[in-house]
């Protein structure tokens, strides 16, 4: 590396090193960590941070066996080829570095007709490997073709 490419590293370094202000709102919720305004870097201790619901006294910090960090590509529909288990499930890498696979569940979003009809077809899947993020992720995909 030259000592420029080496200065614009750092510069990097020190931006993914820092939490994250944002200030978008969707739907009435915040888009950071626990629904609030800010995107926690990860590092150790920050599950205490991922409250779920800040307003109740008794939610608990998540635990870091809770938090997935990444996972296998997916998609829906047409984006199912992107699966690297076509279609059945995706690898999930959590905080405390144990690995799982969680299976995934297709639906048809679009012929659902009720949010309760939603909800009892979302019973038997599985965090993070839903059917609403594989379509949120084929959208991405779709957008960027």
């Amino acid at each position: 590396m030259s000592g420029q490419n080496d200065a614009a590293v750092i510069d990097a370094a020190k931006v993914f090193d820092k939490d994250l202000r944002v200030s978008s709102d969707y739907m009435g919720a915040g888009v950071g960590n626990g629904h609030g305004d800010t995107v926690y870097r990860l590092r150790e201790g920050i599950e205490r941070f991922l409250i779920t619901d800040i307003n109740n006294p008794s939610a608990s910090a998540k635990a870091q066996s809770s938090l997935f960090i990444m996972l296998d590509t997916m998609g829906a529909g047409a984006g199912t080829r992107f699966f690297n288990h076509i279609p059945g499930g995706c690898n999930v890498l959590f905080m405390d570095g144990h690995v799982q696979f969680k299976r995934y569940i297709p639906m048809n979003i679009d012929a659902i007709a009720t949010a309760a009809e939603m909800a009892a077809k979302m019973q038997a899947c599985e965090e993070p490997v839903l059917p609403t993020l594989a379509t949120m992720v084929d959208a991405f995909r779709s957008a960027q073709d």
